[in-house]
């Protein structure tokens, strides 16, 4: 009997250790809740979440995001989970990270997005669901972006694209929204390099089937007056001169006393302010 006993130990012993050594996101795929059957000859939009940290929510709190109601908003996470879709809950992308792409583990922490907030504006103006895809990377340049971030944005859409396709979702509309430009302000990038890196940028997704970017102007850097100024106005020219590029929030702007003591990363009350402006405002283009 003992035998037995001390062979069933070594064997339950020997299991343990075995899933030690899966990796988190196996076990995230597992405990994954598929709701893709609810939208299941339905339509819904697409929209990618891009820009570096502040749509990743380095200063966001999830906890302070608004709730998303069943239905209105879904998560594909096209790292983690790429054969379900989710409820949308902060923080948007919490663990979608790709080793030399999108990824923030060695840069910053996902605490709480605009995302939610974001949705929540755009379905009150537009009645259909929101699939909201995680695409963003911290510190990133506009150069980053061409060069090899681009790709995996596109990567993870065509990755969503086919899931939905695969369960009879339609698609109706498929949008990029975009908060970038601290970075490129860091490395002093002239406007009209910024610009024509932008509209570069958006010639790369429209050729994957992305409609419309809708831009969130950046904000201000409180410990450094005027260093985000010439971002800021090529981001506002950029609007003017491409029909693709919506701008779709300047509020960041205006929320000073939000940002944290680097004067960079914005709180999770002015994520959801910004959020909640820039969804009402591509819900009304959308619905137009």
């Amino acid at each position: 009997m003992k035998r037995i006993i001390l062979i069933g130990a070594g064997i339950l012993a020997f299991l343990l250790t075995g899933l030690l050594f899966i990796k988190r996101d196996a076990i995230s795929r597992l405990l994954v809740q598929d709701v893709t059957p609810e939208l299941a000859g339905k339509q819904a939009d697409i929209i990618l979440f891009m820009g570096q940290s502040n749509m990743s929510g380095a200063g966001g709190n999830a906890k302070e995001a608004p709730q998303v109601p069943e239905g209105a908003g879904y998560e594909y996470k096209a790292v983690t989970a790429p054969e379900a879709l989710v409820y949308l809950r902060e923080p948007l992308g919490e663990m979608e990270h790709r080793e030399g792409l999108l990824d923030d583990r060695d840069l910053l922490k996902r605490h709480g997005t605009m995302a939610s907030a974001f949705v929540n504006a755009y379905y009150a103006e537009t009645g259909v669901p929101v699939v909201a895809v995680a695409a963003s990377r911290g510190s990133s340049s506009m150069d980053s972006w061409l060069e090899r971030l681009a790709g995996d944005a596109i990567d993870r859409l065509t990755q969503c694209r086919k899931h939905l396709e695969t369960h009879q979702v339609s698609v109706r509309h498929c949008y990029m929204v975009w908060m970038q430009g601290e970075a490129d302000a860091n490395k002093e990038t002239p406007k009209e390099e910024y610009i024509a890196g932008m509209q570069m940028l958006a010639d790369q997704m429209e050729a994957a089937g992305v409609e419309a970017c809708f831009l969130i102007q950046i904000g201000n850097h409180t410990r450094q007056p005027g260093h985000h100024a010439e971002i800021q106005q090529a981001q506002l020219e950029l609007c003017q001169l491409d029909d693709r590029i919506f701008l779709a929030s300047v509020l960041p702007a205006q929320l000073d006393d939000e940002l944290d003591e680097g004067g960079v990363h914005f709180s999770q009350k002015a994520l959801n302010l910004i959020g909640e402006d820039a969804g009402r405002m591509a819900g009304s283009v959308a619905g137009n």
